[in-house]
């Protein structure tokens, strides 16, 4: 009897604990986030960039991808305004020194070299745009090679959404595209020009410095 009376007393506590856990778990069971297979998880991943994420470009910049569009723009631009410094040094040179060799060194250091480096710098940023290591793009030094890695950079499609190297480019301003059609036009213009004017101009020097050595004599 006495054991019955402590059972009798112990009931409501006991059956309080049970119906609490109960709802406990009837709740947790009927929770939306669990419920529901099209719920987004409450964690935020961070570092990688989402898949529609855009960046603009700078052109003066060693990161960041570039399509084929700004890879021709932002290579003959860049190159233009390397002719015109490395112009304007060659032609203080040659006034200075009046030797053709020495002309054709500091042309050699003004132009070819920065343009290599600059070749080289925006194929590794249009190789980053194919989801490609911008190691490549010292196969520029393989002869025959070189060309078929420049045909994949000008025509090869970069990866539509981000990819290991960051987000994609944003569209193509006006400017950038119509940049990218007549500037190389423009530059081919000035090569065909400096090929007929630059022997033309060594040729006079040496004329002129034979006419000067004559005058000494």
């Amino acid at each position: 009897m006495a054991q019955s009376g402590a059972a009798k007393q112990f009931d409501p506590h006991a059956m309080y604990f049970l119906t609490l856990i109960t709802r406990m778990k009837e709740t947790a069971l009927n929770s939306p986030a669990l419920n529901n297979p099209y719920l987004a998880p409450d964690a935020v991943l961070t570092g990688a960039p989402a898949d529609d994420d855009t960046y603009e470009p700078a052109i003066f910049s060693l990161q960041g991808r570039i399509g084929r569009v700004r890879y021709l723009a932002y290579s003959f631009l860049l190159s233009l305004v390397l002719m015109l410094v490395a112009g304007i040094i060659t032609a203080i040179v040659s006034v200075i020194a009046r030797d053709p060799g020495v002309t054709i060194i500091v042309m050699a250091i003004a132009f070819y070299i920065p343009s290599f480096l600059l070749g080289f710098a925006m194929a590794k940023r249009r190789l980053n745009d194919l989801d490609r290591t911008g190691w490549l793009s010292l196969l520029m030094l393989v002869p025959l090679v070189n060309v078929v890695l420049v045909l994949y950079l000008i025509f090869g499609a970069g990866t539509p959404t981000a990819n290991r190297f960051g987000p994609r480019p944003v569209k193509n301003s006006r400017a950038v595209v119509l940049s990218g059609i007549l500037i190389p036009v423009f530059i081919a213009l000035i090569g065909i020009l400096a090929a007929i004017a630059i022997p033309a101009y060594q040729s006079y020097m040496l004329r002129a410095q034979a006419a000067q050595m004559q005058q000494q004599r």
